[in-house]
């Protein structure tokens, strides 16, 4: 957090922190603090914002200055500099990545070795390797990320029958669940996108949760819990999402909220703790907030007539690459309009009026829309990037990169309102190139992640309307189709992440697969519910997450510990189609590699458990279940 030349006050005590050393390190730190709260206070640290009701506090919520928790102060004032943060499977993951590598090779030339068994047995000993089921899930999956390094998927859920959602990371490559993390009130909202974003190191995770807020954290942590890093609430309790965008860093979000100012929206810290902010009634010139004033020449006479109107990023926004620009779409003034904004000003840079749909190049080049025919412009600037193209039809975008050209993918449906032939047509930069003669899909069923890139930008691939997916190769002068692989016929979404591994994902189904071959790497069937009893029961609240049903034919119960109770007599095989072992929630090891306990019942996972806290349980209370 940049507190330089902010005027900050203190409220309350903080334990173990003396206030007269935080206030010498804050002005260390080029920060103002001052006793009492004022029009010149930018914000506040409190010692609890739950608990903590006195004057000061009262006084800073009236005058809607932003307010901190200890946490976010102690974060702020942490005498060594923040660690840089290696990419997720960097280190000791690292070296498991590659001997993970070099066991499938030699289980492909000789079978499961002593050395499989060796080495799965080191991890469990030295790395705390745990068990885990991928079925997380309790509602329907409502949204989903790749992560910049393309070796990661988020999927998100609304509230299940316990009122709480849940995020789950899965390793591409492998196609498991590496991860589960409780998310309190669920994820998102249907209807509303970006509900999950990735830092761009692929070390934080945003997201927008329980209604209103939005969070950040870390998509490796080991808790069960809800434990956020960072948090904020700033939109006065609003009944649904607003627009949003992660900074690359992952230290600092803008929020499409309520504000005095001609420029809507903030951008506020998100390093660590939880801030609380009403800032549609701050004052205007606050340093979280944008422009007060639009710049003269793009003012609109609605915009002198009135004060209320805003210029909103209420259609869709994200950060540019090196973090010093916003780039938005909305229709607060009434019409579509594109623009950009300097973070550092919080000035609108340039504006101009789009079609309804459009996308912004990777690269940050260049702004995509269409609006009779597609038409190309300069993202800097927002000049035209050359004359529109004429193409008609298209129902949905979707950007790649070769290299460091970007590459469009414009996507047309059959039955268009142009009656323009259904296609997937191919550019690169603005220059067209060709157009792909791919299987037609209704014009209301095509979507941008109806299509996905390859991460090297020369292939593609296009989802069928009847569970098929196409794999295009885009390298040379001419398109090739190269093979066609089968997917879940309800899949809705098509994404391409690193190691040539595709999903096929729905709200109730996943499926990894290589794009090259089509070997199914992982297949996933959520929501069954197996009319047989769960075998730890459902007296016990602390043994729900360890039932888990990978079919409707019955209900499983798994152990870290390396133990499964398989109540139809299914046997390691098949669970090693599902199950994984896990070390520091990023990394999967496959079960077959290792010893793994099948046993029928609850008094029988109490013997295989041994010394386990949960065996020595069984062993005496299994007949209460």
């Amino acid at each position: 957090m940049d507190v330089r030349g902010k005027s900050i006050v203190l409220i309350g005590r903080f334990e173990g922190l003396r206030q007269d050393e935080a206030q010498r390190r804050l002005e260390e730190l080029g920060a103002r603090v001052t006793g009492s709260v004022t029009g010149r206070t930018d914000l506040a640290f409190v010692d609890s914002l739950h608990y903590n009701d006195g004057k000061k506090l009262q006084e800073a919520r009236r005058r809607s200055i932003p307010i901190f928790d200890d946490e976010a102060l102690r974060a702020l004032l942490a005498d060594e500099d923040a660690p840089d943060r290696d990419e997720p499977q960097a280190g000791a993951v690292s070296d498991l990545v590659a001997l993970r590598a070099r066991l499938l090779k030699l289980e492909r030339e000789q079978g499961i070795t002593e050395e499989h068994r060796a080495a799965t047995r080191e991890l469990r000993e030295s790395q705390g390797a745990l068990l885990r089921h991928p079925y997380g899930h309790k509602a329907e999956i409502n949204d989903y990320a790749l992560s910049p390094c393309g070796r990661y998927l988020a999927t998100g859920t609304l509230t299940g029958d316990d009122y709480g959602g849940s995020l789950q990371i899965w390793e591409m490559v492998t196609g498991r669940c590496v991860n589960v993390i409780g998310i309190e009130g669920g994820i998102g909202r249907s209807g509303y996108e970006r509900s999950i974003q990735w830092s761009a190191d692929s070390r934080r995770i945003g997201l927008a949760y329980n209604t209103h807020h939005i969070g950040v954290f870390d998509p490796f942590s080991p808790f069960l819990g809800s434990v956020t890093l960072a948090e904020c609430l700033i939109t006065d309790g609003l009944a649904r999402p607003v627009p949003w965008a992660l900074a690359p860093d992952g230290n600092q979000v803008f929020v499409n909220s309520g504000t005095p100012c001609e420029v809507g929206g903030c951008i506020v810290p998100m390093e660590s703790g939880e801030l609380h902010w009403t800032s549609r009634d701050a004052t205007p010139g606050h340093p979280f907030l944008l422009a007060g004033r639009l710049r003269e020449d793009l003012r609109t006479e609605e915009m002198d007539a009135h004060d209320d109107v805003t210029l909103q990023a209420d259609g869709w926004v994200r950060w540019s690459r090196d973090g010093t620009r916003l780039q938005a779409q909305g229709g607060s003034r009434g019409h579509a309009e594109a623009f950009v904004v300097d973070v550092s000003s919080g000035q609108v840079s340039w504006l101009a009026g789009i079609g309804e749909l459009a996308a912004w190049s990777p690269d940050d080049r260049l702004l995509v829309h269409y609006d009779r025919g597609l038409c190309f412009l300069d993202a800097v600037t927002g000049k035209p990037n050359g004359k529109g193209t004429g193409h008609q039809g298209v129902s949905a975008l979707q950007w790649g990169m070769q290299g460091d050209v970007p590459r469009l993918a414009a996507l047309v449906g059959e039955g268009n309102a142009s009656r323009t032939q259904p296609g997937v047509l191919i550019y690169d930069e603005d220059r067209f190139r060709y157009r792909l003669d791919v299987t037609p899909v209704e014009e209301g069923m095509v979507y941008a992640d109806s299509w996905a890139w390859a991460p090297s930008g020369d292939a593609g691939a296009w989802l069928t309307a009847d569970g098929r997916v196409e794999v295009w190769s885009l390298d040379g002068d001419e398109p090739q189709r190269l093979r066609t692989l089968d997917v879940p016929s309800e899949t809705g979404v098509l994404l391409w992440g690193a190691d040539d591994v595709l999903v096929a994902m729905s709200p109730t189904t996943l499926r990894f697969l290589r794009a090259g071959s089509g070997e199914v790497l992982g297949d996933f069937a959520f929501l069954h519910k197996p009319r047989g009893p769960k075998p730890l029961g459902n007296n016990y609240w602390f043994f729900a997450r360890r039932h888990f049903a990978p079919d409707d034919a019955a209900w499983c119960a798994l152990f870290e510990e390396g133990v499964v109770i398989a109540p139809d007599g299914r046997g390691a095989a098949s669970l090693d189609k599902v199950l994984a072992w896990t070390v520091d929630e990023r990394l999967a090891w496959p079960v077959r590699w290792g010893e793994l306990a099948v046993v029928p019942d609850a008094r029988s996972a109490g013997y295989a458990l041994g010394d386990a806290p949960d065996g020595e349980w069984l062993r005496e209370y299994w007949d209460t279940i």
